[in-house]
Parts: C-alpha cells; structure tokens; sequence
C-alpha cells in the first residue's frame, strides 16, 4: 500500500501524533545544541581528533548505559521514562547555557563533552521508550508507514535545528542562547508527551534478586537477537549505518572549513541535498516498498552510500562544479541512509514479542555506540594524518563491502 495512502491514518491516530510531536521537539533541541557545540569545538581547536572526541562524548554513554536502558524499558512504565528524559535534558540544557555565560574559555570544551555526554545518556532511555511504544500505538500494519513519518521528524528537526536554529541563534546570541531554546522545546515535549496512555510494564522483581534477573533479562535479549537471522542483520546495518553517520558528523566540520575553504557555519547545508534524498527514500520505500525485501532494500541503501561517499573526495575548491558534484554525492548519501534504516528498524519492532522491544532496541544502539566509540577519535586523528578525503574513501569501501554481504545474506 502507498505511503500516502497509508500515512494519514497514522496521523489521525491522536496518541501517535503527540509521540510524533514530542520526538519532533525533542531531537530539533538535541541537533541545536549538538551543531552549537561542533560550532564551539571548531573554532576554538580547529582539529578533527577534538571534534572526534566530542562524538565520542556522545557516544560512549550508549556503552555505559543502553543495555541498562533495555531493561528498564521493558520493565517500567514506558511514558514516565520518556518524561523524566526530557525533563533530565531541560535541566542539562540550562546548565550548558549557564556554563558558556559564567566559565572562562578554557573549561569550555570540558562543558561541551559533560552536556553531550548527560545529553545521550538520557536519550539511551528515551530513544529505546520511543520505539518500544511505536507498536504499542500504531498496530504491526501500520508500523512501517509510523517509522517512514518517524524518520520524516528526525529530518525535519535536523533541518530546524542544524539549519535554521543553530546558525540564527549562534550569529545573534551565541551558543549560551542555543541552551535557553533547547529547555524550552525539552520541556514542550514533556507536556506534550504526558497525556499518553500509561501501560502495565511494571515487574517487582524479588528482594536480593534485582541484580541476578536484570542479567537474565539482558541475556534474553541478547539470545533472542542472535537466535533471529534477520533481527542479527538488521542490528548489523543499523549499526554500521549509525558508524557511517557519527564519522561524517565527525568529519563534516573539517570538510567544509579545510576542503572547501568555506565558513564551519556553511557545513549545515549539506543536510538540504542528505535531506532531499532521504525524502526520495521514503517515498520510494512507501509507494514501492512491496516490489522487494526489507534485506534487499537495505543491500540498495548500502550501495546509495558507498557510492555517495564515493563522490565527495572528489569536489576541488568552491567553484560552481564541485557545488554540484558534492550535492549529487549527499543526496545518493540521504537516500541511501533512508533504505537502510526505514526497513531496519522496522525488522527490530515488529519481529521481537512486546516484553522484549526495548532490550532488543538498546542493544541496537549500544552495539552502534560500541561500534562509533573507537573509530570516532581514530577517524578523526587518520584525517588529520593522511586527509579528510583518503578517509571518505576508505568508508566507501566499507560500505560497498556490506551492501555485497547484505546481497549474498538476502540470497541465502
């Protein structure tokens, strides 16, 4: 069934909407203070191995705290989570906005780490609230045409915040009024979420016997996702996907600044191309999802990208060619990060039983983190090393490796 046609009775579905409009709300803050901070970084180090170690601040809670996320998922009430998050991120947000105001500059790049780090611990359980929910809201049926409009959100809010938000406040206000905005839409979300239908998740578990039963459950999540062959491989791609994102988030900022000789504020137009394309991907999963598998429209998601990184060592200068052989490069880039990721996280929501969603959903984004962490600060030291673009190169060809495994896997 078309997405158009399948997409505004998920719409009218009032729980799924306020979810829709939390998460909106709540990432447009995230990728605000996110830019604001790479923003900070750049110009105060002007290196590639800083910017990896701010995304490595970002991702090292994922190791720390999201098979722990998993479980408390799964057995608390789903909605007080999401709540207590966002509220946790109003708090973090003020404390960001405070310490740019009131620190000296040289405890600034301490403040940037702290805030990204409490920023995604917190998502860890938010993130894994969400998808859990998802189902619960929407009905397995519908639940493709529910992530397609999930990922919808990520883009636009990607586009508020890294675009529109970020820059605008940076050249007003600076980075402290970045924090200020971000409480406000961390909190709108609180609001926003609070009226949704509570769900018995709640398992007391024996006294002396918290510890024994959440090493239970988390080996429960882990034997259930190795025991399902396309639940292991859609953890894969995703994870490689997510390794894929965080590098060039990484590597982003250095690229415009020393590739192209433009302004660091400049790099938030490359997510116009990443987002037309990422569009043309919904569409095309939505109005011809049917004609392949989940696997074989990943596998084309993998080759989107591999060529799309491809392209981007290519461009010389800021001329009017490289312009356009760039946006070409990011648009097959958006539009293969959409085949991946719409069938991928639809296979982790729909194959695993209700008590289980979130435990399998955390151990996605741990094993994403785990697979970021170490290349983060690598990444970006090799750029420093040998150049941003020998490094574009060699995450084409990663990539191109997987789409040819996804290929042989889905013949299998």
């Amino acid at each position: 069934m078309p997405l158009k046609a399948v997409t505004p009775s998920v719409l009218k579905n009032r729980n799924f909407r306020r979810l829709y409009l939390a998460q909106f709300a709540s990432l447009t803050a995230t990728y605000a203070i996110y830019f604001a901070s790479m923003a900070l970084v750049e110009e105060i180090t002007r290196s590639s191995a800083q910017m990896g170690l701010m995304i490595f601040s970002s991702t090292l809670p994922g190791l720390l705290f999201g098979l722990l996320a998993g479980v408390v998922v799964d057995r608390q009430e789903r909605v007080k989570i999401m709540m207590a998050a966002n509220l946790l991120r109003v708090l973090v947000a003020l404390a960001f906005s405070a310490a740019i105001h009131f620190f000296p500059r040289i405890y600034l790049l301490l403040t940037i780490y702290l805030t990204n780090f409490c920023i995604s611990a917190l998502a860890q359980f938010l993130i894994s609230a969400e998808g859990a929910t998802v189902p619960r809201l929407v009905g397995e049926k519908k639940l493709m045409a529910a992530n397609s409009l999930f990922n919808i959100s990520s883009l636009v809010s990607q586009g508020a915040g890294l675009v529109v938000l970020a820059p605008l406040l940076l050249k007003i206000s600076g980075a402290e009024a970045v924090g200020l905005v971000g409480a406000i839409l961390y909190l709108a979300a609180l609001v926003i979420i609070a009226p949704l239908p509570r769900e018995n998740m709640t398992r007391k578990p024996r006294q002396g016997r918290r510890l024994a039963e959440i090493w239970t459950e988390l080996k429960e999540g882990w034997r259930f996702i190795f025991s399902d062959r396309l639940v292991a491989w859609a953890t894969f791609q995703l994870t490689l996907a997510s390794m894929l994102t965080l590098m060039l988030t990484t590597l982003a900022p250095g690229f415009v600044a020393r590739v192209l000789g433009l302004e660091v504020a400049d790099a938030v137009y490359m997510a116009v191309p990443v987002g037309m394309g990422f569009g043309l991907g919904i569409a095309l999963m939505g109005r011809r999802g049917k004609l392949l598998s989940k696997e074989r429209w990943i596998s084309l998601g993998f080759i989107a990208l591999g060529l799309g990184l491809a392209v981007l060592p290519l461009p010389r200068g800021a001329g009017a060619p490289s312009f356009l052989l760039l946006a070409m490069g990011i648009f097959t880039i958006g539009l293969g990060l959409a085949l991946v990721t719409i069938p991928a996280k639809t296979i982790l929501q729909e194959r695993p039983p209700v008590g289980m969603r979130g435990r399998v959903i955390s151990t996605q984004l741990v094993l994403g983190n785990a697979a970021s962490t170490l290349p983060m600060p690598l990444g970006g030291g090799l750029a420093d090393l040998i150049g941003i673009r020998k490094v574009m190169l060699i995450l084409a060809c990663i990539t191109l490796g997987a789409a040819a495994a996804g290929i042989r896997q889905a013949r299998s």
